[in-house]
């Protein structure tokens, strides 16, 4: 099976870019934990190294049989002090809010270097500590191959209820045992395989706010640094049911270069679209109503389908004479965010906290466009060079056994609730996506949001 190449890792390369990096290093492979009081002794700007806090949760976590929190601490033991902190967590598990945060960041105080041991929200409330500290060195333990945050600076943080990308920093230290992987639950590896997906539809967002003059950002050589090793990707994908060492390593190195390309753009932009507002929106009700919601990687490889069916949606559309752009005012928006998000939260703080992101994208438009404008056809045309066809997205979801439907995540997603994540996704942030396009475009109606959930299969999402 082809590999992605060692030269993939060259930090030094990366720096080179003119874009800052601040990891420092990466050890991917079998016994990749061996080497974490090395890497954290040359991480760490302390001589001796002092007081270690190894952050965790409070799921189980296993290498070799052995487990793996008690195996870090071992090695630890002769590099410093060390502690130990649990992140806090109830009944819908562990959520990244400002409460998990400050009391990590408190039980932490003091700590020269920062270990995080967990997946990916473990993992950006590690990062989101480390930020508060300071000066502490902070080496990330991935424990499983869940999302592509462990290698950026960046956090989704919870805040008045609703997911934010948030400036954090980036871990000094990246480390993912493939042997600690092979133990993590198959659905948790497999929900890295749906976060990557959004490599097929995520850049195409990217790429259209870009012509559109609603993002600066857009850089080809971020995107191909992950894009490239797609095909790759979707080969090694079913391997990880058998564990298959290649292909759990292969995923790694692949959710590190999303990370840290991530990075690289100074935007999540590379790697999360129309996709991630989908997941965002299904994980924010389920924190808001203290439930488990499925894992946001398996979420993500569900609606990337989605959002592939939005782009075929809205190029038919545009094919058929749907040119002109028309932007909203600012009274007619605000009623429809306060409507989408005034029953997860009768108080109004999260629809106000979308409405202020959501306000600003449109204002950027008017300041770029004025309230009405005319569709190029050809920027849509370049913008969709950069997707995938959503049956080859969800044929690598089953031929990998991750859910391919909202009905077949763990726990399921009903028709009505997905219809509600679909219809209002553009709501929630300042990111240009192919939903705000269609809703310029005119062309997201409930019967269009109908139309779509009919094309994905999805049984009863009709207006």
């Amino acid at each position: 099976m082809a590999a992605v190449p060692s030269a993939a890792f060259d930090l030094q390369r990366f720096a080179s870019s003119g874009r800052p990096v601040g990891l420092r290093a990466v050890e991917i492979g079998a016994d990749a934990l061996l080497r974490l009081p090395d890497m954290v002794s040359a991480v760490s700007s302390a001589d001796p190294v002092g007081r270690v806090a190894v952050l965790t949760d409070g799921v189980p976590k296993k290498r070799l049989g052995a487990e793996a929190t008690a195996l870090v601490t071992s090695l630890l033991s002769g590099t410093g002090d060390v502690r130990g902190v649990t992140v806090l967590s109830g009944p819908g598990g562990v959520h990244a809010d400002e409460r998990t945060v400050a009391a990590a960041a408190a039980a932490a105080a003091g700590a020269s270097s920062l270990v995080t041991v967990g997946s990916g929200t473990v993992a950006d409330i590690g990062k989101a500590v480390s930020a508060r500290l300071g000066t502490a060195a902070h080496v990330i333990v991935q424990t499983a191959l869940s999302v592509n945050g462990y290698a950026d600076d960046q956090s989704v943080l919870l805040v008045d209820g609703v997911k934010r990308t948030t400036p954090t920093r980036w871990p000094d230290g990246l480390i993912a045992d493939t042997q600690l992987l092979a133990g993590a639950p198959l659905p948790l590896n497999l929900a890295g395989v749906g976060d990557l997906l959004a490599m097929f539809t995520a850049p195409a967002d990217w790429r259209i706010a870009h012509l559109l003059d609603m993002d600066d950002r857009y850089a080809g050589d971020v995107v191909a640094m992950v894009r490239d090793h797609g095909p790759a990707l979707l080969r090694a994908a079913p391997l990880l049911r058998d564990r298959d060492p290649g292909a759990i390593e292969l995923t790694a190195k692949v959710l590190t270069l999303s990370g840290v390309g991530m990075g690289l753009a100074g935007t999540t932009a590379p790697a999360s679209g129309a996709e991630h507002t989908v997941s965002h929106l299904l994980e924010m009700a389920a924190a808001r109503e203290d439930r488990p919601s499925a894992y946001h990687g398996a979420q993500v490889g569900v609606a990337a389908v989605l959002a592939a069916l939005v782009w075929r949606h809205v190029r038919q559309r545009v094919r058929g004479g749907a040119r002109v752009l028309r932007c909203p005012s600012d009274d007619q928006m605000r009623p429809a965010v306060l409507a989408a998000f005034s029953s997860l939260d009768p108080s109004g703080a999260m629809a106000g906290e979308c409405w202020r992101d959501y306000q600003r994208k449109l204002a950027r438009w008017r300041e770029r466009h004025g309230q009405v404008d005319q569709l190029d056809p050809a920027q849509l045309d370049d913008a969709a060079r950069l997707l995938e066809q959503p049956d080859v997205l969800r044929a690598a979801l089953r031929r990998s056994g991750a859910p391919a439907r909202p009905g077949e995540l763990d726990p399921p997603v009903d028709a009505g609730m997905t219809r509600w994540a679909l219809a209002n996704c553009h709501l929630m942030r300042d990111r240009f996506t192919i939903v705000d396009l269609a809703v310029l475009l005119g062309v997201w109606q409930p019967a269009d949001v109908a139309a779509v959930l009919a094309a994905a299969g999805i049984a009863g999402g009709g207006p």
